[in-house]
Formats: C-alpha cells, sequence, structure tokens
C-alpha cells in the first residue's frame, strides 16, 4: 500500500467507548511494566499482519521493519546505508555476451554483488549466511510474488546464486546500474522454505515473525497494540530501551490526551490536533517534509469493469484542471502541504519534477469546459450533467452521461474531507460524482482483484530511489501495484532504460517519465502532505530534528526508523497512570461512532536458485 466561495467542513468527532488497561500491557504485569523503559508509539492505522509479503498498509511495514532487516536502507538524511549487505557492486555477466558481437558487452552491468554481514543471527539463535539472502531474492522472482516487484522481479532478473556464506550474485537479464535499490526485507530460509511461492504470497500469516533487527517480536492483537521487545544480540549494537509498544487509537484528540500525559511518547496527528499541541509544555512538535502523496486515481484499464469513459485521457485532463488543489491545501489539510504534480515527492529533491508554467494542469474551469466541448462532451441534460454527443466515442454512446462512483476510504480523515470539494469542481464542468465510503481492505479489493473502480483517493508513500515508485506505475505491475492500471509504452520503455543511466542523464530521462504521466491524468497527485509529529519530552531524549533531517520519523518506511534506534530514556519516565488514559484504544475495541462531512457550499522465469524446500513435513515454523 489511497469548494465561489467554497464551503467550511466540519469533522464531527468520533465518539468511543473503550475499555482501558492501566498501567500494563496485557501479557506485562504493572510491576513489571513499571521496571521497563517503553517507548510507546501511538497510531491510527491498523496492523492486520506482519507478513512482509501481505502486508500493504504503512504501519505494517513500520513494524516489520523493526523485525526484518533489509539489504540496505536509509539513514536520517535519506542516504543509502548497509544493513544486511555491508557493501555491494556491479559487474558485467560474461556468459551474456553473444560470441558473433565481440566488440560489444551485452553482459555489462548485468551482475549485482552483495557481501553479506557476518556474526548476525535471526531471533531464534541461528547465523544470517547469504544462503538466506539468495533464497529471499530468488523467493521474489517466482512470478507469484508481486509484493516488491518494483525493486526485482522475474522479467528483468535471472536468479541469485550463493558464492559462500557471506557472498551472494544477482545476475540480471537487463542492465541495471542501481544495486543499492534492492531495499527487500530478508527472510530466514530455514523458516520460510516449507512453504510455495503462492502459499507465501497468499497464505501465509506469519503469526510469530523471526527476524533479524533490532527488535523481536512478543505480541499483536490487530487494531489494538503491537509489543517489540530489544534484541540484545543485534549485529549493528542494540537499542537503549526494553520495549516498542505500537498502541492503535480510533481518534487522534483521545491520543493528543495520552501525549500531553505522557503516556505515549510519539504519533503523527492531523492537522487541527497537530495544531492544538504546538504550546503545549513537555511536547516537541515538527512538520516535516516526507514521502507520502495524497493521489486521485481513475480506472484507466482497457478491460475496465468501471465507467470506460475514464479511458479518455481528455476527460480525464478536464478534470484534473477543474480541481483547486491549493485550495485543498489550505482547507483540508491547512497548508501542511506541497501542490502536488508527479511521481518523487519534493522530499527527494534531485528526481522531483514540476511542470512549467505551459506544461502545468493548473485549476482553470474554463479551460477545462472548453476541453470538454471539443472532446465531444458538448451537450447537458436537465441535471447538468454532460452526456456523450457524438457516435464516434469508442467508450460509451451517444447520450451517456458524464457520471462516476467516487470511493473513498471510510477512516481516512482528510480524504472525506476533501471528498466533497472535489466532486463540488467536477460538478462546475458537467461530471456528475458519487461518493463511496468504504472499508480500505474492500477498495483494495474493488481495485487490485476486480478493477471495478471508477475514481478514487488514497495515497503513495514510496522508496527514496526513484526505481520504486516509477516502477510501481508501469505495465508490469497491472494486478500488482498499479492501481490506476495506467499504461504507456515510451514510459514502460524509458523506465528499463533509466535502470542503467546515472546522474544528470537519469534525472533527465526521470523527468520525462513523469511529465508523460502527469499529462495524462491517469492518477493526480493533489498534494504532498507534511508529517505532522508530536511527542512528549518527558520520558525519552535525543529526538532530533525530523524537518532538517526527514529520515528522523516514526513511519520511516524503508528499514528501521533512525529515530527508534537512536532514542535514550530518561532516568525514571513520568508516566500518568491516575486517569485511565493508558489504554489500548483500538479500532476493533472502540464502540465507534462515523466521521461526518457537513455543512459546505460547493463541495483517491527464473531459475529456481534454490527456493524449493524439501517435502512437506510436519511444520513448526510458527507461520502457520
Amino acid at each position: 500500500m489511497r469548494r465561489s466561495v467554497l464551503g467550511l467542513v466540519l469533522l464531527v468527532g468520533i465518539a468511543l467507548v473503550a475499555q482501558t488497561t492501566i498501567g500494563s500491557y496485557g501479557t506485562v504485569s504493572s510491576a513489571k511494566a513499571a521496571e521497563l523503559n517503553i517507548l510507546n508509539v501511538g497510531m491510527l492505522q491498523g496492523v492486520a499482519t506482519l507478513s512482509p509479503f501481505l502486508a500493504y498498509e504503512d504501519s505494517e511495514y513500520v513494524v516489520f521493519n523493526l523485525i526484518y532487516d533489509r539489504l540496505m536502507s536509509y539513514d536520517e538524511d535519506l542516504n543509502v546505508m548497509p544493513l544486511i549487505a555491508t557493501s555491494w557492486e556491479v559487474e558485467s555477466w560474461e556468459d551474456a555476451d553473444d560470441p558473433g558481437t565481440p566488440t560489444i558487452d551485452e553482459g555489462a552491468d548485468r551482475l549485482w554483488r552483495y557481501h553479506i554481514v557476518e556474526g548476525a543471527t535471526w531471533h531464534d539463535g541461528e547465523p544470517v549466511t547469504a544462503y538466506d539472502v539468495n533464497y529471499t531474492i530468488n523467493l521474489n522472482l517466482q512470478p507469484q510474488l508481486w509484493s516488491y516487484t518494483p525493486y526485482i522481479n522475474w522479467r528483468w532478473a535471472d536468479h541469485a546464486t550463493a558464492v559462500d556464506a557471506n557472498t551472494v550474485e544477482v545476475y540480471l537479464k537487463i542492465p541495471n546500474v542501481h544495486i543499492d535499490a534492492l531495499s527487500i526485507p530478508i527472510i530466514p530460509m530455514h523458516i520460510w522454505k516449507y512453504y510455495g511461492p503462492a502459499e507465501i504470497q497468499y497464505s501465509v500469516t506469519n503469526d510469530n515473525p523471526i527476524g533479524s533487527g533490532p527488535f523481536k517480536f512478543v505480541e499483536l492483537v490487530p487494531d489494538q497494540r503491537v509489543v517489540l521487545e530489544k534484541n540484545p544480540n543485534y549485529y549493528k549494537g542494540e537499542v537503549k530501551y526494553d520495549q516498542v509498544v505500537f498502541l492503535f487509537y480510533g481518534n487522534d484528540q483521545v491520543m493528543a490526551e495520552d501525549l500531553k500525559k505522557g503516556n505515549i511518547d510519539v504519533a503523527k496527528f492531523s492537522p487541527l490536533t497537530y495544531e492544538s499541541l504546538i504550546d503545549e509544555p513537555d511536547v516537541g512538535t515538527a512538520a516535516a517534509k516526507k514521502y507520502y502523496q495524497s493521489t486521485l486515481g481513475f480506472n484507466c484499464f482497457e478491460e475496465s469493469n468501471g465507467n470506460r469513459l475514464l479511458l479518455d485521457e481528455n476527460l480525464r485532463r478536464a478534470m484534473h484542471m477543474a480541481i483547486d488543489k491549493q485550495y485543498i491545501i489550505d482547507t483540508v489539510w491547512r497548508g501542511y502541504a506541497d501542490m502536488g504534480y508527479a511521481l518523487p515527492a519534493p522530499v527527494i529533491p534531485y528526481y522531483h519534477w514540476e511542470p512549467t508554467a505551459s506544461e502545468e494542469l493548473a485549476y482553470n474551469a474554463t479551460r477545462a469546459n472548453a476541453l470538454l466541448n471539443a472532446s465531444g462532451y458538448d451537450k447537458w441534460n436537465s441535471n447538468g450533467i454532460r452526456l456523450v454527443n457524438t457516435t464516434t466515442n469508442p467508450y460509451a454512446t451517444i447520450d451517456t452521461p458524464l457520471s462516476i462512483n467516487f470511493q473513498i476510504r471510510n477512516d481516512a480523515a482528510e480524504d472525506i474531507a476533501a471528498a466533497p470539494y472535489v466532486v463540488e469542481f467536477w460538478e462546475r464542468i458537467g461530471v456528475e460524482a458519487t461518493i463511496q465510503l468504504m472499508e480500505e481492505s474492500a477498495l483494495e479489493t474493488l481495485i487490485y482483484y476486480t478493477c471495478g473502480h471508477d475514481a478514487y483517493i488514497w495515497y503513495w508513500s514510496g522508496d527514496y530511489d526513484p526505481t520504486y515508485i516509477l516502477g510501481v506505475m508501469t505495465t508490469d505491475q497491472f494486478w500488482g501495484w498499479n492501481d490506476p492500471f495506467w499504461s504507456n509504452q515510451t514510459y514502460d520503455q524509458m523506465y528499463l532504460d533509466q535502470l542503467s543511466l546515472t546522474d544528470a542523464e537519469r534525472q533527465t530521462a526521470v523527468f520525462e517519465m513523469q511529465k508523460i504521466w502527469y499529462e495524462s491524468s491517469g492518477m493526480i497527485c493533489l498534494s504532498y502532505p507534511y508529517g505532522l509529529y508530536a511527542w512528549s519530552t518527558k520520558n525519552f531524549d535525543n529526538w532530533g530534528d525530523p524537518v532538517a533531517h526527514p529520515g528522523r520519523t516514526i513511519d520511516h518506511y524503508f528499514g528501521a526508523a533512525p529515530l527508534f534506534m537512536e532514542l535514550e530514556p530518561k532516568d525514571g519516565g513520568d508516566l500518568d497512570t491516575s486517569s485511565g488514559m493508558l489504554m489500548y484504544i483500538g479500532i476493533g475495541i472502540a464502540a465507534v461512532a462515523v466521521v461526518a462531512v457537513v455543512a459546505f457550499f460547493l463541495m483517491k522465469r527464473s531459475k529456481d536458485g534454490g527456493i524449493a524446500g524439501p517435502p512437506k513435513e510436519e511444520k513448526k515454523t510458527g507461520l502457520e
């Protein structure tokens, strides 16, 4: 894993009746908890799985990245740093050369070699070796596996081989010099080898995850809490506190009250709640740029089960120009966001593209209406909705109204707030949109499994190398990550080409790809919202500055967050249990009411490589 005077949006608060557990963490007694240094992290988005292959929520990545190490990660300044792989190099694959063309090196940049850390162990005490890395990479080259295909997949990688216990080589079908972009979690072969690729991708629940990361798994209660304890044998050194506990809330105002009391130590908040914390004593705050995009997608699939009129690029471009993004930024995000354009976010300035004034599909209802008139939608019905007014439209018959469904996640407050504005913007150009609130899991099913969506608001977070986020929009990612099912042959070829480019040449190619994507408007980047963080200074030191160092946040998705590794507990934390507010306020244990939006005027095939295990036997792996 997504508005004239335009009217006021009023978010009616969520009423909660929550069960509480004072001074304890379920399986840990109050007395024992008092002896531990516990970092309590508040979250609004729940965790349903800790399988690296089933997860799609950002919150799930945050947690399992503390359990599983990746080959490499990113430091607080978003620079690549080694983890399981201590160093790496790109070489030629001589066997890929064609003897008939001796002057051409077809094998150039087609061999990746990784040197694997020595002395690391899995949480069950088994050693981490190159054979685990070899197994993980070859597993991800199976066609059934889609979770990490933007990093590596069977279409452009052939196989991996463990040369010895500390060296792995990956043989590529196409040249790729970006060896340090293979940021995939490494899993233990001795546990996962008993399962086939399809089982791993779709059904292995991983109930007791065993990784090599800085924290060990203790407990997961879906939508209530996750408890992890420090790994005292972590090869990069143990953290300075005993546990990290993620507590899931149904309301960030309740979460803010716990933060002020010191009952949780850090969380990310919505704009209004964040602003209420800025001047609170013993609370630090930061509005930090992060890799996050609020996106509005359309169903662009040729075999769409949604409204096929959205295959018309002119219609999508007109709907793009009809949206006043700045108004949404000012009203919904209260200014805590940058204008949205394309794929890599502004937090990675070298690859962040913005259109020139002549290229920009800026807010302009007059221009949008003119484009629709010229595209054969120049007839209106009595309800103010445009109609197809030509017999040559390939997507619908004459007099078909421009009416679509607009799918919105029912637990995403900002999306719920933005949706009525977007509907009103589109009404100005004669496009009718009906909002449908749904669970995020239902939205995922609608998009990825049935392709029955029309338009939707969702989000994307991405890696700091553009390989990942550019890759999700390729045709290869249909039925994988490509949620708008948008496709462009030139874009696809340029994606493959840029894998072997560096520096200015690569930047130029990446910019051109983003321009193609932006102008087609298969997905609209509405904004790049900031991360709005607040932390208590009562219990921990060394919070640092996430504005100056954007990787120093709790939702650093691509490896263990540097912040979690460097926090230091104060002597005798100031835990307040008198009010009964130290509680598991989960989506599942709250008697939940509804978020409502009201009062507006105008209103997202390779080699086996050793992945096959022995014949199925009685399994006690902990993954069931």
